[in-house]
């Protein structure tokens, strides 16, 4: 990135910046007159404030310098319980840590990166990494969607990006794991076009559903939205509507219906 430095006497110079180690922008403006703006992407900013710089480098008029831009981090939810372990990503003590189901530390911003990489990686499921032991064993327990969302403080809109990334990554790893997924035509015309269930409780539920777990298809006859999937070796029992695991302590009577599930393009 190049930002066109303004001086008070009204001269310019150019700064180019990449990406590099952190340090005070303070040691840069040093040479600088009181009065001296930077403009950046047609816009006066408040570089203290937007980035980071640590070397800086002087070629006549023009000045290179190694910056790191300052990124608004996420911040752990009051509602959620504290963890006073250091994150077992970035081993960070300073910010907040999320305590999750299996007990181990991660800041928001370091869960919200990880799910993501690992969903680009097409992973059908998030599972902790934390290191157990020399071998390079790790804990291996599989976090549910909920977990994750609340402890990576996400928003509405972050919310649905991820569920729908982790149901394409299902039915892409149930395409070629199980015999039990419909063709892709097929599936979209169930999942998409499924009539609503009705009746007391039932409102907005589909009648057609992929199960949260194996990805086989499940029709709703009739009876409550607990379904247990039938499909050998899951048995997976999960809330029709929302298509969270089903439970004892668990309301599902006001939850809320869950997003289309996708399949895969």
């Amino acid at each position: 990135m190049k930002i066109t430095v303004i001086h008070p006497d009204l001269k310019r110079s150019h700064i180019r910046f990449s990406e590099r180690q952190k340090t005070k922008l303070s040691a840069l403006f040093k040479q600088f007159p009181q009065g001296t703006v930077i403009k950046r992407l047609g816009r006066t900013v408040d570089a203290d404030r937007e980035c980071l710089i640590s070397k800086v480098f002087t070629h006549g008029d023009v000045a290179e310098a190694f910056y790191t831009q300052l990124v608004e981090t996420r911040k752990l939810w009051r509602c959620m319980k504290k963890s006073a372990d250091q994150c077992m990503i970035t081993l960070d003590t300073d910010v907040q840590r999320a305590e999750m189901p299996c007990g181990h530390a991660i800041t928001p911003q370091a869960l919200y990166d990880y799910c993501w990489c690992e969903l680009e990686k097409g992973s059908s499921k998030i599972t902790c990494p934390y290191i157990t032991n020399i071998k390079g064993e790790t804990c291996g327990y599989m976090w549910k969607r909920q977990a994750i969302t609340l402890s990576a403080a996400m928003s509405k809109t972050e919310k649905m990006l991820f569920q729908t990334k982790l149901d394409k990554n299902r039915i892409k790893q149930q395409e070629t794991e199980s015999k039990n997924v419909y063709p892709d035509d097929i599936m979209i015309s169930l999942l998409h076009n499924s009539p609503k269930l009705l009746g007391y409780g039932r409102t907005n539920a589909l009648k057609h559903r992929a199960c949260p777990k194996c990805w086989s298809i499940i029709e709703h006859a009739d009876g409550c939205l607990s379904m247990t999937c039938q499909y050998p070796s899951c048995g997976f029992r999960f809330c029709f509507r929302c298509l969270d695991e089903y439970g004892p302590g668990i309301d599902h009577c006001k939850c809320l219906q869950a997003p289309l599930q996708f399949a895969s393009d």
